[in-house]
């Protein structure tokens, strides 16, 4: 609960999205209303000149109630009421947006795909290292190059989360294709029951996951010799990308002796599974 006017006030306008002078019209009439415009200026400290348009905007809003008179007087609606029905409103119109802007991405992807393709087509194999720093940029050209992936890819994950939907997206559209998958990672106890049977259709799908309680190097490599370091500490929105075949060997070196010591992990996840019924 805030009692305290002035974080009331930021709070309204940081969080919810009233404008300054609204924040502070708004908990003017909320504490000492009914008031008119005269006694909004005074108790809330905003200029004469913006009092009425400030009101009525508010008014708008749903927040304040007007009384006719000479002069008005303006009384605050039930928070309740008016706070709850200005983000339902909120909600509406951001969702509107939304939508309008996925439809351009809509557009811009089928325009842009072509050069995109073309690009590639002319990327140099002279070009060995690419560096990501975002999430989403990481994520992007992770399941990128699990779909391109021409025999096979390999990963050991530090992570204690599942792979994002558009990793895990990539991986199934992998291995429809008769590609060859081999990870390593740990299951934790907290993991959803509905995760849990998302990597147990990958398995299904040929997907050769082991159980490992691993903390290490986070890495993959693809076809033998394209490889992505996940910059310590993990998580990292730091990537490495190397074209390099002989770090890649010892990288494969270094997953066979992972391998070894993990165990099926359809047996861990089916234990999980029991647990969390």
């Amino acid at each position: 609960m805030i009692n305290d006017q002035d974080k009331l006030i930021r709070v309204l306008t940081e969080e919810i999205g009233l404008t300054p002078y609204e924040a502070r019209a708004y908990v003017a009439v909320l504490y000492h209303g009914p008031l008119s415009p005269k006694g909004v200026n005074q108790k809330s400290g905003i200029p004469r000149p913006r009092t009425y348009d400030v009101l009525n905007s508010l008014v708008g809003k749903g927040l304040l109630m007007e009384q006719p008179g000479k002069p008005s007087k303006y009384l605050a609606v039930d928070p309740s009421i008016g706070l709850k029905k200005l983000m339902e409103e909120l909600e509406k119109r951001t969702i509107r947006q939304v939508k309008q802007q996925w439809g351009m991405v809509e557009g811009l992807v089928s325009s842009l795909s072509g050069p995109y393709a073309s690009a590639r087509e002319g990327h140099s194999e002279e070009d060995v290292v690419w560096v990501t720093r975002r999430d989403s940029a990481m994520i992007a050209k992770y399941s990128e190059a699990i779909k391109n992936v021409k025999h096979g890819f390999i990963v050991a994950t530090a992570s204690s989360k599942p792979a994002e939907k558009e990793t895990l997206a990539a991986v199934r559209y992998a291995l429809k294709k008769k590609k060859s998958s081999r990870v390593i990672r740990n299951f934790h106890p907290d993991w959803s029951k509905k995760d849990l049977e998302v990597y147990e259709g990958l398995i299904e799908l040929g997907d050769d996951i082991r159980h490992l309680e691993y903390d290490n190097l986070t890495f993959a490599v693809f076809d033998k010799k394209d490889i992505v370091l996940w910059l310590p500490p993990y998580p990292s929105t730091r990537t490495v990308w190397i074209k390099l075949p002989e770090l890649a060997k010892i990288l494969l070196e270094y997953f066979d002796t992972l391998w070894e010591k993990g165990s099926p992990a359809l047996a861990r996840i089916r234990e999980l599974k029991k647990k969390s019924s």
